[in-house]
């Protein structure tokens, strides 16, 4: 089979939430920017820097249901090399107003993940990193009855699933943040009232975490 040439330039879309954009944190500090930039030097001998473009399409409060319904503007048109793909924890999210239902059903989440995984295959992406949620310190009781912690755990297996059931990267966050303790968890996350934005360590370790992946499927790319 005819080995497929190297791309002339680079696109990366990082496609989610907050936590892909990385509220309340400066620019520098946020890990889609950490890992540009670590990059961008790793394969400046391959690709000039100035053919590598990163984009970072995450927009805070949004769901999946949102997300897939701005994707032609923020990842089609870009048609990636590589996407990474973040979302759910306002998905999974109960508000009072929806009487405890989820902003997003566990069916729709499903649906979605899986539609913008199909978009981003047909506009030529050839690889693609899904990421489960990282723990939070969310644990009152929505008005579903449940906290967001254990709406968050059965969100996190349906993103198993999906990057199982399409063949994708799975970048299982929580299993990397599952090692701290509830006194470490409180050091990589906003302080309260927040308790659920990554802080500036949290954002290094969460760089540190995709960054292996990414690294591999540029690697294969160039």
């Amino acid at each position: 089979m005819k080995q497929q040439a190297p791309p002339h330039h680079l696109t990366v879309v990082f496609m989610g939430d907050s936590i892909t954009e990385g509220q309340y944190v400066h620019h520098s500090l946020r890990w889609a920017e950490i890992v540009s930039t670590r990059l961008k030097a790793r394969f400046s001998d391959r690709l000039k820097p100035e053919r590598q473009f990163y984009y970072v399409h995450g927009v805070s409060g949004e769901t999946t249901r949102q997300g897939l319904e701005r994707f032609p503007r923020d990842v089609q048109q870009f048609r990636p090399n590589l996407m990474t793909l973040q979302f759910g924890l306002n998905d999974c999210n109960c508000w009072d107003t929806d009487l405890g239902l989820p902003r997003v059903s566990e069916a729709a989440y499903r649906a979605n993940l899986q539609e913008m995984i199909d978009r981003a295959k047909r506009f030529d992406a050839r690889h693609i990193i899904l990421s489960t949620n990282h723990p939070t310190l969310r644990v009152r009781k929505l008005a579903s009855g449940k906290s967001l912690e254990e709406h968050r755990l059965i969100y996190n297996d349906i993103v198993r699933d999906v990057a199982h059931g399409t063949g994708v990267t799975l970048c299982d966050i929580e299993k990397v943040f599952a090692r701290f303790d509830r006194e470490g968890l409180e050091e990589l996350l906003l302080p309260e009232p927040d308790v659920l934005h990554l802080s500036p360590t949290g954002h290094r370790i969460y760089a540190d975490a995709i960054y292996e992946p990414l690294e591999s499927a540029i690697d294969s790319l160039l």
